[in-house]
């Protein structure tokens, strides 16, 4: 049977867990020219995608509960920003994402990925019904603990009737592919190991689900992008075009 062609609605809800690195390296300038930091940008984006799945999830004028969100921030120590899962309603009800501070001195990825992964195990029997639960990871930096990969693959065994949990990450650095891109909308994703020129990024980039062929005709079509088959859930996230590219994908299920 193909995969992940499970609408998100009402009553099939789409999980997206948001697991942002908030070490006090995301207060960099995000770019040699950039006028906000890292993590100013995460802000704006998530803000952004949160929006646009309110405008996905309208109907007779009224936002439909078709995304439940999930959001920790790790560094030093992981928090839960919205205490457990919350519906787009709920979430939207007290004013959307509350503004992320970055500050920590670590960069403990592995713990935060642990966090979602106890999530998963609690809730993932709710969601047998609905698409797969997709985690966006957004980091800039090395992590400074155990290795992350562990925890990450068993996310990704975790499955429900749509196909396996899927994981997308996002580096927030300008050195991550070999060949420069002077066209965005063009660009045709990360297909290849090869294309990276971080070991760091090539180790996400290991990490990171196959990007659904619904999931990108659906963001090509409605964004205008290019994105090949077999590209991955893995994205550079220098800039704002990139970012929004990023979070595209987190909800680019069918509906």
């Amino acid at each position: 049977m193909e995969q992940y062609l499970r609408p998100a609605t009402r009553l099939t809800p789409a999980l997206v867990v948001y697991l942002i690195d908030a070490s006090a390296s995301m207060n960099d300038p995000c770019g040699p020219r950039a006028t906000m930091s890292k993590i100013d940008l995460v802000n704006m984006t998530l803000r952004e995608g949160i929006k646009a799945m309110v405008l996905r999830s309208m109907r007779d004028n009224k936002v439909q509960p078709r995304y439940h969100i999930a959001i920790f921030a790790y560094s030093t120590t992981v928090l839960d920003i919205l205490q457990g899962i919350r519906t787009l309603p709920e979430l939207m009800r007290v004013g959307g994402p509350p503004e992320l501070v970055a500050g920590g001195e670590d960069t403990d990825t592995a713990a935060g990925f642990s966090a979602v992964e106890e999530l998963l195990q609690q809730h993932l029997q709710t969601y047998q019904g609905s698409p797969a639960p997709l985690i966006c990871h957004l980091t800039d930096a090395l992590r400074t603990t155990q290795d992350p990969a562990p925890i990450v693959q068993r996310i990704q065994k975790m499955s429900v009737e749509d196909g396996s949990v899927l994981v997308e990450n996002v580096l927030m650095t300008t050195k991550l592919l070999r060949k420069p891109v002077t066209d965005w909308q063009q660009w045709g994703g990360v297909l290849r190991a090869k294309d990276i020129a971080d070991n760091y990024a090539r180790l996400l980039f290991s990490l990171s689900s196959p990007l659904p062929e619904t999931y990108r005709q659906n963001m090509n079509r409605s964004a205008g992008y290019q994105l090949q088959k077999g590209a991955a859930l893995f994205f550079p996230g220098t800039q704002t075009e990139l970012m929004r590219l990023a979070i595209a994908a987190s909800s680019a299920t069918q509906l």
